[in-house]
């Protein structure tokens, strides 16, 4: 009989905040028991460039449409949110579409509008749950509503609404336009964040399960299943006090000041919101078992990126690829008759999260009976960053940027950090590559996990050797 495959992303979950946590319980229990690869490392730095190259098993920089410039294209290219840019072709082999060549039948559960069947990422799936279209308009809907023309309408009318805004600009005087633009800026922030719930604890883990139950009690049709749920409870924006700015631009381009008592607060509800979802598995867990679906199945807990607070002084993610962004959580857990099989094993040698592509498609073959396939053996293990995904504002900075000191600092904020960067991983060493923006860095992660100490200067061979298989 073949097993079930469920895969859990826990979108925006940094492994540095899964491992070791001792309030997991349902995922800790899964750690102590199943297989960590306690250095995996994602392929991008954000949400649509790992799900893209893990499905078509391809390198980030490969991938046109989720490596693309997207600050500098942003305005006529995408729309805001990005919920209808493709990022994927339509006909891509997926390994979805992979994956029903062997009989499996694939359920996608998606809390993130970036992956979902607008854009192409939800390709070969047989049945897709866009969570997030009830559960990030339920809270607000006249919000919704009044802002949704502006994400609906397309390129033409973000154009018109910028060009409005300049023209508006050009009567404001100029002492008081910073002013009067970082105060709209934040209530944009703060009225989408309200209407789509983004600021509650729960963001679709709730609505997801109800679904998951419901389509194993109505539709489940007893074939090999492959479920993917993603899980953004960890995204930002995060329940802190109101006062507490959560626009990430503002920090990094100087605007605001990232304090560590703020800093330090937005790592604690992003904390919270990992325990919630740690909670939420354990139903998933107990209505798959409920089912039937655990007699045997592999179950995988991961993520698509990391988060940054502060380290580096840099915020979020979409970043370049230091170990918040990239190291991300990877365990995988087999099942018989309802029951983990104890493997109690930790994998401490580099692993990149591409591999799961053929791991999975060998244990859907039969091929092995646990998830390792190829994974123990990487030997190139990168995480590229190919650029901000933050471009929908490009247009109206680069009018206002003349005039507005606070548009100004954001606009050059995001040019700065719109360049291509990948880390290299090779044993305990790490190269982080700028393509000559800046000069390169190389850390001993066994001895400085934090990256903390560049020893590029002392190490050049090392780093010319990483850099040369790389290339």
């Amino acid at each position: 009989m073949k097993r079930n495959i469920i895969l859990l992303m826990l979108d925006t979950a940094r492994a540095s905040d899964i491992y070791g946590n001792k309030s997991l319980q349902n995922i800790g229990e899964m750690a102590r028991h199943g297989t960590v690869y306690k250095n995996a490392v994602a392929p991008g730095t954000w949400t649509a460039p790992t799900h893209a190259a893990l499905f078509v098993d391809s390198k980030v920089s490969k991938i046109k449409q989720v490596s693309q410039d997207f600050f500098k294209n942003g305005t006529k290219k995408i729309d805001p949110w990005m919920v209808k840019t493709k990022f994927l072709d339509s006909t891509d082999n997926t390994i979805a579409s992979k994956l029903s060549n062997h009989g499996y039948y694939s359920v996608l559960f998606s809390n993130n509008p970036f992956l979902t069947s607008y854009t192409n990422l939800a390709t070969g799936f047989d049945k897709v749950y866009d969570v997030w279209k009830h559960s990030n308009s339920k809270y607000k809907k006249k919000t919704v509503e009044r802002v949704s023309f502006v994400f609906d309408g397309g390129a033409k009318t973000r154009d018109r609404l910028y060009r409005a805004s300049y023209a508006v600009s050009r009567v404001i005087p100029t002492a008081l336009l910073d002013s009067v633009y970082t105060r709209l800026r934040l209530k944009l922030d703060r009225g989408v964040a309200e209407a789509d719930g983004t600021y509650r604890l729960d963001r679709g883990a709730n609505d997801t399960n109800k679904l998951l139950e419901s389509y194993l009690k109505y539709n489940y049709n007893y074939a090999p299943q492959f479920i993917f749920v993603n899980y953004i409870e960890a995204h930002e924006n995060y329940p802190v006090k109101k006062e507490v700015v959560q626009d990430k631009w503002l920090y990094l381009s100087g605007v605001r000041e990232l304090t560590d008592e703020k800093r330090e607060m937005l790592h604690r509800a992003y904390l919270k919101r990992i325990e919630y979802l740690d909670k939420k598995i354990g139903e998933t867990i107990g209505t798959l078992k409920r089912a039937g679906m655990l007699d045997n199945a592999t179950v995988i807990v991961t993520s698509d990126h990391g988060q940054l607070f502060g380290e580096h002084n840099l915020l979020y993610h979409a970043m370049p690829p230091y170990e918040g962004v990239s190291k991300v959580p990877l365990i995988a857990v087999n099942y018989k008759n309802g029951k983990i099989v104890r493997e109690n094993d930790i994998v401490e040698n580099p692993v990149s999260l591409l591999s799961l592509h053929g791991a999975v498609l060998n244990l859907a073959s039969g091929r092995y009976d646990m998830l390792n396939g190829n994974l123990r053996r990487d030997r190139r293990v990168f995480c590229e960053h190919t650029g901000i995904s933050e471009g929908w504002d490009e247009q109206l900075l680069s009018m206002l940027k003349n005039k507005s000191t606070v548009a100004n600092r954001i606009y050059k904020a995001k040019r700065r950090h719109n360049r291509r960067v990948t880390a290299l991983y090779q044993g305990k060493f790490k190269l982080m590559h700028f393509f000559g923006e800046k000069k390169d860095e190389l850390y001993d992660l066994s001895a400085d996990p934090n990256e903390t100490s560049n020893i590029i200067g002392e190490k050049r061979q090392v780093a010319n050797q990483m850099l040369s298989e790389f290339r």
